[in-house]
């Protein structure tokens, strides 16, 4: 448009990097553990309102964007939803269990007098120390195949609200 200034295409994309930084922020508070956060992140409000806020700043941009361009809004949602599937994709069961069957052959191979528990102990272990032998013991004698235990690893890693991996 003449006489236009790229201003609010700015102020859009702004506003969509707001959102990701507080996505960032969100997920570096919720990787800590609870009594491990600020006094204000302990709160059971906090959590809540981050996400709101998270979501307000990507959807006024994608909307600031498109009262601009509809094309340059389209791309940077879709852009968002590659992103978000991409996430959801690494930190499904079926590529957490591709993994730790890669890592479990490669051990295997490197250590072949090692038992299997041992194998799964030593890699669970590597990936979550902050978890504990006793949990990761526990955790393998209660899902001793590398199919179960990625499952209950993808579980963990998606956590809930006061564990978090």
């Amino acid at each position: 448009m003449p006489g236009s200034s790229g201003m609010p295409i700015v102020a859009g994309f702004v506003l969509l990097l707001a959102g990701l930084l507080a996505s960032l922020v969100a997920t570096h508070i919720k990787a800590r553990r609870y009594f491990d956060r600020p006094a204000l992140a302990r709160n059971r409000l906090f959590d809540p309102v981050l996400n709101l806020l998270k979501w307000l700043l990507l959807l006024s941009g994608l909307a600031l964007l498109a009262r601009v361009s509809r094309p340059v809004a389209l791309t940077a949602g879709a852009s968002l939803l590659a992103l978000r599937g991409y996430l959801l994709f690494i930190r499904s069961h079926l590529f957490q269990r591709r993994l730790l069957r890669r890592d479990f052959e490669a051990l295997k191979k490197a250590r072949p007098g090692i038992t299997e528990a041992e194998i799964l102990y030593e890699l669970t272990l590597r990936r979550h120390p902050s978890w504990g032998p006793e949990l990761v013991e526990q955790m393998v004698h209660d899902y001793p195949t590398v199919e179960s235990l990625a499952a209950v690893i993808a579980r963990m890693e998606r956590g809930f609200r006061g564990f978090r991996a």
